[in-house]
């Protein structure tokens, strides 16, 4: 055998000449190899790993064709630079030369990789160690070897997006000198907004991306307007040219100008966008800034900022700078800081607020100042150079948002002069004590988000203006007392941290209308404390199990009492462990409960989800998030109701399923699943060892992710033509014959199935997924067929994630599927 290509067939690195004690030290010298060893970590990646598709829809292929010529044809040139102004399309250029090598030999690795302004040597060696999937090591300088081992005999392109300042790559670990070296291709591309940069880097070839000529211009803000609108009136076109030769062909302007215009047909409206954007050019030319080019980016694109519908639609587009740039931002998250910012108010139920919300999110996203994700529905994201000018306008209006990423604020006057002040991602284990004699602080928000070293927040009792407190997912093992200080403070968010108890000193915060404590270790509330509360609008304690596993919930009758005290909850999480507490609670008055946790009821073998059951109309109208867990019944029914024949959990985001080892059967009875649970999201199904099949899904309209893992008897997720316990439309009448697409589940999205044993089919081919983008099998063995066949592919589809042994056992009925699906296929790490 040969150690070089483990084939039984020696290649033409290995002499067959060889004695046995040379070809021992030959296998000891590939034994300590750096080369071999970072390949050997893991299993090798794919070469190219395709990214998203940009939103910036601009005809870059001269660029493209420039930038591909001297990659693969200019060996004396090894870095190359493409800059230009913000929102000129730069990345997505970036984007399209990386995807150009997919299927193409040129390379043996190509390495997307994003800079941004935060960029660090640590930093950028940790994205090239997971895109390479080569082992961790926390030390700069080991990093760097293996890095460099993993490289040094390999052509690779490395493709540095959003560039702001000078980095040394060799001390990152990239082999130097760059170009062709010993038959070794070595490129770097790298983009940047400036020229200096370029000339840091010691870039030999420069690319830069123009702003639109006329024509692309026109036609890409037509593409955004819609020409309804353009041809709505004789005007409309003339003066719609007129704005496009304002926006000077920059294509993120005329996206987003584009949308603002979206629909808007009396001539006058268009008028009135000419003269703000020429009042935006008057106003650039006086403030006569030297960054020019930036200044010009931002009041181009400030016309769709002016033009949203509301002062509170705008402030919650500056708040979202509050997020690190390239910060993927959960819309849940994002909502509960409008909330806790006072942008969402008056509401009489949180569904309510949600939805106000998500109406929020849609607006920005509709005017392109928010960008939904590539892959999932729940998060969002806020292109850097929109993020840059929110933070100018900001500056403008005179205000003081800081945002620190990976280190404490180091000045101690940043705490006098912020406003508001974000944290995330730090090792820092204690913030610094606030000193008495800035009392005067103006800070009224402090985020400090997933710092899972920190430990203690410091003396706080100089800060006298706070209201919005978030310590979400930090590294808390006491509740940190000093906050009780903060008088003012109106939301606080302690969720993800391991706390066991509350201090009796929380209810000196009278005005807290926001207290999060999910998924935290607390077990007990001293009596009292929540009844002092008395301005809450929303109380959440789900998850909140102490180290024996003790649901807070579980308490005697007064602690439920405090709660009835609040007559201004909108809000209740809470986990009830047997039915007399849940009717406990239900029994309370005007109580809306929103995270509603039931777990082990083990003293019957059947639990039924009925009208009944969930009592008053109020929890039935808001409850969002139910989990089942920790009970050993048999069956879960789900029951119509005769006395209430409509009866709906219509509000319902997410079910989860959990640690219920005796569950064999999910029943409907009177009722079905589209009915009952007609918004249900999000459904997660784990540790259920009884349980076969979950046939029901296919009827849920809005089902958006399906999670599923250890459940050890289930063998497929569908089963057609089985008895499915479903009262009404089984699963088996909608396949009517097998050569009939049958389009089902048109909102999901992503597929998680993990330890799995005896799972061998998904489904019937003749299902189709139109919106199935992310599929994961992780350790399912017996899984030999995917779903798919040519009329049933999901056309959305963006990677499916497995083992290279699984994706290599599977069988194939068409071999166009397999040819069709093979680029979509990503190795996941070992």
């Amino acid at each position: 055998m040969c150690f070089k290509c483990f084939s039984p067939d020696c290649c033409s690195n290995y002499s067959i000449g060889k004695t046995a004690t040379e070809k021992l030290l030959d296998v000891q010298r590939l034994l300590h190899d750096e080369t071999t060893k970072a390949v050997a970590i893991t299993s090798v990646p794919p070469p190219v790993q395709e990214e998203p598709g940009p939103t910036l829809l601009v005809d870059a292929n001269p660029y493209l064709e420039e930038a591909l010529y001297s990659i693969k044809e200019d060996l004396m040139v090894g870095m190359i630079g493409i800059w230009g102004m913000g929102g000129v399309g730069k990345t997505r250029l970036l984007k399209q030369i990386n995807n150009s090598f997919i299927g193409d030999s040129s390379f043996d690795v190509v390495i997307f990789a994003t800079a941004s302004q935060s960029c660090t040597t640590e930093k950028l060696q940790k994205e090239i160690a997971h895109n390479q999937k080569l082992q961790c090591d926390g030390d700069v300088s080991r990093q760097a070897k293996i890095i460099f081992n993993f490289l040094r005999k390999r052509s690779f392109l490395l493709l540095l997006d959003n560039l702001w300042e000078r980095i040394d790559l060799q001390e990152v670990g990239i082999p130097f000198p760059l170009g062709m070296v010993d038959g070794c291709k070595r490129k770097v591309v790298l983009n940047t907004r400036s020229t200096t940069v370029c000339g840091q880097m010691e870039v030999r070839k420069k690319i830069k991306v123009e702003c639109l000529k006329d024509h692309d211009a026109w036609s890409l803000f037509v593409e955004k307007v819609g020409d309804e609108t353009i041809n709505s009136h004789p005007r409309v076109r003339s003066l719609a040219k007129h704005v496009v030769k304002e926006l000077e062909g920059l294509p993120l302007a005329l996206i987003t100008t584009g949308r603002a215009m979206y629909e808007k047909k009396d001539p006058k409206e268009w008028k009135h966008a000419i003269d703000l954007l020429k009042k935006s050019q008057l106003d650039q030319v006086e403030e006569q800034s030297s960054e020019g080019h930036e200044k010009s980016t931002f009041y181009r694109l400030k016309f769709s900022y002016d033009s949203l519908k509301s002062d509170t639609l705008r402030e919650c587009f500056l708040s979202c700078s509050m997020w690190p740039e390239d910060y993927c931002i959960d819309k849940f998250e994002l909502i509960g800081c409008w909330m806790g910012l006072g942008l969402i108010k008056e509401f009489d139920d949180l569904s309510e607020a949600y939805n106000t919300g998500y109406t929020l999110i849609g607006d920005l996203i509709a005017a392109c100042l928010l960008e939904p994700d590539q892959e999932l529905d729940f998060f969002v994201r806020m292109h850097d150079v929109l993020r840059d000018m929110a933070m100018w306008i900001v500056v403008k209006n005179k205000s003081k948002w800081i945002v620190l990423k990976n280190e404490a604020p180091r000045d101690k006057e940043i705490w006098h002069k912020a406003e508001r002040l974000t944290l995330m991602h730090s090792t820092i284990r204690q913030l610094p004590p606030i000193a008495p004699t800035l009392s005067s602080s103006k800070l009224t928000a402090l985020m400090l988000l997933h710092n899972r070293e920190l430990r203690a927040v410091g003396d706080m009792g100089a800060l006298v203006a706070p209201t919005y407190l978030q310590l979400f997912d930090c590294g808390f093992v006491h509740f940190p007392k000093e906050i009780c200080g903060l008088v003012q403070l109106q939301y606080l968010n302690l969720a993800e941290n391991n706390i066991p108890s509350l201090p009796k000193e929380l209810g000196s915060l009278v005005n807290l209308k926001y207290l999060i404590l999910r998924n935290t270790g607390i077990c007990t509330i001293p009596h009292g404390i929540i009844a002092k509360l008395k301005r809450l609008l929303v109380l959440d304690l789900h998850e909140t199990r102490g180290s024996k596993g003790r649901n807070l919930a579980y308490m005697p009758s007064p602690f439920l009492e405090e709660i009835e005290c609040l007559n201004d909850l909108k809000g209740l999480g809470i986990c009830v462990e047997d039915t007399s507490q849940l009717h406990r609670l239900i029994a309370l008055p005007n109580i809306s409960v929103r995270w509603l946790g039931i777990s082990k009821l083990d003293k019957s073998t059947s639990l039924s989800l009925s009208a009944s059951f969930l009592g008053n109309k109020q929890i039935q109208t808001n409850l969002a998030h139910i989990r089942f867990s920790e009970s050993r019944v048999r069956q879960l029914v789900m029951e119509g109701d005769y006395h209430q024949p409509t009866w709906h959990l219509g509000a319902l985001e997410s079910l989860r399923i959990d640690h219920m080892p005796c569950l064999e059967e999910i029943i409907w009875n009177g009722v079905v699943p589209k009915e009952l649970f007609h918004a249900l999201c999000i459904l997660r199904v784990d540790n259920c060892d009884k349980l076969k099949n979950i046939s029901w899904i296919l009827h849920l309209p809005c089902l958006t992710e399906l999670w599923i893992s250890y459940c050890s008897s289930m063998r497929q997720i569908i089963t057609c033509g089985a008895d499915n316990h479903t009262h009404g439309e089984n699963a088996a009448d909608i396949v009517e014959k097998d050569s009939i697409r049958t389009s089902t589940l048109p909102c999901f999205r992503l597929m998680f199935l993990n330890h799995l044993p005896e799972m061998v089919s998904i489904c019937h081919s003749t299902f189709a997924f139109p919106a199935l983008s992310i599929i994961y099998i992780g350790d399912c063995p017996n899984l030999k067929k995917l779903p798919f066949r040519p009329d049933t592919f999901p056309s959305k589809l963006r990677c499916i994630e497995g083992s290279k042994s699984w994706w290599e056992r599977l069988e194939w009925e068409d071999s166009s599927v397999r040819t069709y699906l093979q680029p979509f296929f990503k190795e996941q790490p070992q």
